[in-house]
């Protein structure tokens, strides 16, 4: 862990120790009142200043409700790992600013054997603290949780709100439901020499790359590639480089090409304006690798019929633009329909995280499916 060490006074009583110790004790009341350990600090008895602790009771509130959705969706979590790395810290006068990366895990209550025990995620954060006596006490604190991005449950989601007034979705929309069929289907076997891509007869990919390559990169990025910061963050950046690794040949090229059509798609080692929108926007990906142009995806009418290598995207205010994009790590149950799925995905960073525990935190949100 990398600490930075300003001078302290002896007057002001600071001290880098006590700093990381009160953010690493807040962050863990986070968890603990996610997976109701009791054992811990509760969140509303961090130590704050009055405004921040007027929202930290809104926000236990918040997170007994989470809690409670996704104890009812797939028994929740039993106990949570907090661990913070790269470390800054900075003082001036009373206020100090402690700049960090939690790395948090969230054990399951119920798991299934040879499937994830638990979902991880990392999330960086910006803590103010003043001094009160000879006390640090929480004053700010900012989560890099931007528009777009799927927050974590320890932080109840800052997707958009559903308008009264919905528009019609011009894609092909995935049910959330969970069909009753007769149908002894299964879901395609991807390391089967026989299976081929969508609307490709003749051409494999290798999807045990893709997964290998997720499971890789959600939190050590390849630095071969840029990061995508800013509304919308970096999820469908990590989900072409994903079916890269697979195998997705490129389309087209900088400045041979019109970046901005939907019919290509490539990355520009030059920069931002060497590439195009269908990289690393959610809404033009899809469209790209969907049956309207590219054809390598084929969209699915239930999101339980995913398999492990498949995309799932969603549009949370459901406004007809896809927020977020995210790419199935792991599968429970050998039917035609899941029993459960896994999720990794960029912004925020989250391995192995569980469907069914993404739809209780956004039930109102639209899903679209795609087989890979």
């Amino acid at each position: 862990m990398a600490i930075s060490t300003p001078a302290y006074s002896a007057d002001t009583h600071a001290s880098a120790e006590d700093l990381e110790t009160a953010a690493l004790m807040y962050l863990k009341s986070r968890v603990a009142q996610l997976t109701g350990d009791s054992r811990g600090t509760a969140l509303h008895a961090t130590p704050a200043s009055e405004q921040v602790k007027e929202t930290l009771r809104a926000d236990s509130a918040a997170i007994d409700v989470r809690r409670e959705k996704l104890r009812s969706a797939n028994g929740g979590h039993s106990r949570g790992e907090v661990t913070v790395s790269d470390m800054q810290i900075s003082t001036s006068g009373k206020t100090a600013t402690v700049k960090l990366t939690e790395n948090t895990t969230l054990f399951y209550a119920r798991t299934t054997p040879g499937s994830p025990e638990a979902e991880q995620y990392q999330l960086r954060h910006t803590l103010t603290y003043t001094l009160e006596g000879s006390q640090w006490v929480l004053s700010h604190d900012a989560p890099d949780i931007r528009v777009g991005d799927l927050a974590p449950d320890t932080y109840p989601s800052t997707a958009g709100t559903v308008p009264s007034k919905a528009v019609p979705s011009s894609k092909k929309l995935s049910s959330t439901s969970r069909p009753r069929t007769t149908s002894q289907g299964t879901v395609p076997d991807k390391s089967s020499p026989t299976y081929r891509a969508p609307g490709n007869s003749t051409l494999a990919y290798d999807y045990g790359a893709m997964t290998r390559y997720a499971l890789q990169y959600w939190s050590n990025y390849n630095p071969n590639y840029r990061t995508y910061g800013g509304e919308g963050g970096d999820c469908t950046n990590f989900l072409s480089q994903i079916v890269k690794a697979g195998g997705w040949a490129g389309t087209g090229s900088w400045p041979g090409e019109n970046r901005t059509l939907p019919d290509q798609w490539y990355y520009g080692h030059e920069g931002n304006w060497t590439t195009t929108y269908t990289w690393a926007a959610a809404e033009n990906w899809y469209w790209f690798a969907s049956p309207f142009n590219s054809g390598r995806t084929e969209p699915l009418d239930y999101i339980w019929e995913m398999g492990v290598s498949d995309v799932l995207q969603i549009d949370f205010d459901r406004n007809d633009n896809i927020s977020h994009s995210m790419f199935v790590t792991g599968r429970d149950g050998s039917g035609q329909n899941a029993d459960e799925l896994y999720m990794t995905y960029h912004s925020t960073n989250t391995l192995n995280k569980r469907l069914s525990s993404i739809i209780a935190a956004t039930p109102d949100a639209w899903f679209y499916a795609h087989r890979t």
